[in-house]
């Protein structure tokens, strides 16, 4: 099929719409194919021309979403992460998170685990493969393993919570927040990575 075809496009979009607005009132393992066409008003001819199943498309929109933030990581954000100056780091990581936080509002709620996936993937793993080779040896280190996993779980989980409000605290606020409670755990990790004979800092 045409992926280009105006007439796919438009009902790519209705299937998106439709299933964002299903997942923000229950879980994904509550949504069936027959619900995203009723909500779309599409037929399961066309749900089935775009995706195999449900969970096909939430990949991809979590694929999307993913790349859709990584587009915003600059050499100036990269640059202070070679330099450990985690606070310009962590303000990008709630900006980004800002302007997608409808999507990851939803997500949060109706798929933790895919939510969680892309909070790791985004501003974890990507992230530090900018800065090391070998990164893959993290998961053979157990104090590097657990050192990963408490950033990762911590941002999630602060990020979680501040998404059922955005209101209550500004990206400027909870920045300075998130870099007071996680500068030392950060400074320690990456310590440890530079400790490491197996991971190297990329020149």
């Amino acid at each position: 099929m045409n992926t280009k075809d105006l007439r796919y496009i438009k009902t790519e979009e209705l299937i998106r719409s439709a299933f964002l607005n299903l997942a923000e009132r229950t879980t994904i393992e509550n949504i069936h194919i027959k619900d995203i066409c009723a909500e779309a008003k599409i037929s399961r001819n066309a749900f089935y021309g775009h995706y195999e199943s449900k969970y096909e498309l939430l990949e991809r929109i979590c694929k999307d979403a993913s790349e859709n933030m990584l587009s915003s990581l600059t050499e100036e954000t990269v640059q202070n992460l070679r330099e450990n100056l985690m606070y310009g780091v962590t303000e990008w990581c709630i900006q980004v998170v800002y302007e997608h936080r409808d999507l990851m509002r939803v997500l949060s709620k109706s798929s933790p685990a895919h939510f969680q996936k892309i909070i790791r993937y985004v501003f974890i793993e990507s992230t530090l493969k900018e800065l090391y080779t070998g990164t893959e040896n993290i998961q053979k280190n157990i104090i590097l393993k657990m050192s990963e996993a408490y950033i990762s779980d911590a941002l999630t989980s602060i990020i979680q919570i501040w998404l059922e409000d955005p209101s209550t605290i500004s990206v400027r606020d909870l920045a300075k927040f998130l870099h007071s409670i996680s500068h030392h755990a950060a400074a320690f990790f990456y310590a440890k990575l530079d400790e490491n004979k197996n991971i190297k800092r990329r020149k």
